[in-house]
């Protein structure tokens, strides 16, 4: 039983890593526009959107966005394009906006993690 359930933990493992190899791949065939965050906080829904707190992977820097038509899984990164402006719920003038299409594809939390932890393995 122990052996099943360590290969299961094995393959979920695999996958998640994966996840993250396809967030890279698909970051560098899109180009510098495409940018991806893990989701530090989703702190309102509302009918057309959710405003959440994202944290840049590139220079971990936490920004306040609002993603229209969309609620992203706190925890989960995400490969978007969105632009810059001022948001009036808060008075911030760098509020992240991510419009329909702006999400092009996420991972799960624990993507980036398994990733190490396998490159790990491999060296």
């Amino acid at each position: 039983m122990l052996g099943i359930l360590r290969r299961k933990k094995t393959r979920r493992e695999a996958a998640a890593a994966q996840q993250w190899e396809r967030l890279q791949a698909s970051a560098r065939q899109l180009g510098p526009s495409f940018h991806i965050v893990q989701v530090d906080k989703v702190y309102q829904q509302a009918r057309n959107g959710s405003k959440a707190y994202v944290i840049w992977t590139e220079t971990g820097m936490r920004q306040d966005t609002w993603f229209e038509g969309w609620v992203p899984r706190p925890g989960s990164f995400i490969l978007l394009r969105g632009s810059v402006g001022y948001g009036p719920h808060n008075n911030n003038p760098k509020v992240l906006y991510v419009g329909p299409g702006g999400v092009h594809s996420t991972a799960s939390a624990d993507a980036l993690s398994a990733w190490q932890r396998q490159r790990n393995r491999e060296a």
